[in-house]
């Protein structure tokens, strides 16, 4: 998959996908998600709770968003929380391995860092599909299904967020490279 990744990794497909993704990122984060809150008078859904929660707050926040918000999170957030983890981990694992190819000396086993957003996404569907098994099998919440769901979504945000903090550390390392190279040439 990385070689595939890999041979198709340029600044248009990073762009096109990148736009793709964060497209759909502004209508949950935007829309969706808000509406969601407000249906449930203020308590947040499980996908704005990256530190987690318990089975307390998942049962609260069921209750609160009655028929009407378990209807509308499965009809309209869900089907682009579908779309939105394939997306995500095509752009930003592209995105890596193309501003790899922007460096020198940079050993070849930072192209596993492209994981790092699969990974993402992955956790991001386990995420889902354990929050449409709450919503479907509402009242009867099951500790197991809350805690499983609350472990995706961590692991979601800590990968989510590791990804982000070593894009930032390769676009530094390319920044220096390209300023050391550009001070070599300077003193030539």
């Amino acid at each position: 998959m990385i070689k595939w990744l890999d041979r198709i990794a340029s600044g248009r497909v990073v762009l096109i996908s990148l736009v793709s993704s964060q497209a759909i990122y502004l209508v949950m984060i935007l829309i969706t998600l808000p509406h969601i809150q407000q249906i449930a008078g203020g308590l947040k859904p499980f996908d704005l709770l990256p530190q987690g929660y318990d089975i307390t707050y998942a049962i609260s926040f069921l209750e609160s968003i009655k028929d009407e918000g378990r209807y509308f999170y499965l009809s309209k957030q869900i089907p682009l929380d579908l779309i939105y983890p394939v997306l995500f981990a095509f752009a930003f694992a592209t995105m890596w391995l193309w501003l790899l190819h922007k460096t020198t000396d940079i050993p070849e086993a930072w192209r596993w860092g492209a994981l790092l957003p699969i990974l993402a996404g992955i956790a991001d569907y386990i995420e889902n599909a354990l929050i449409v098994a709450m919503l479907y099998s509402y009242p009867d919440i099951s500790n197991v299904i809350v805690s499983a769901e609350n472990s995706s979504t961590i692991i979601k945000s800590m990968a989510t967020t590791i990804c982000f903090v070593a894009l930032l550390l390769l676009l530094v390392i390319i920044g220096v490279q390209k300023y050391r190279n550009r001070s070599v040439c300077c003193l030539l």
